[in-house]
């Protein structure tokens, strides 16, 4: 078998492919700004530890910074 031969060759890899029901809450803000996905995490800002496992774009750096803002000015966290 000759080098252009092993080039020409095309090996398929199994692909993954992700779906996520849409109901459009995500778009929807409440009253603070917060989409139901942050709100979800506001719930639990008194928490040592969270772990967010969300989709791309979905606003967890922002959720984040909701509970961090909160831990400096009202709970008095550094």
């Amino acid at each position: 078998m000759s080098q252009d031969t092993k080039m020409n060759d095309k090996k398929t890899m199994p692909g993954v492919s992700v779906s996520y029901a849409g109901s459009g809450q995500s778009i929807t803000s409440n009253a603070m700004g917060m989409r139901a996905m942050q709100q979800r995490v506001w719930q639990f800002r008194g928490e040592q530890y969270l772990l967010l496992k969300s989709p791309l774009a979905s606003g967890k750096s922002r959720a984040l910074m909701f509970v961090a803002l909160d831990k400096l000015h009202r709970q008095n966290l550094k």
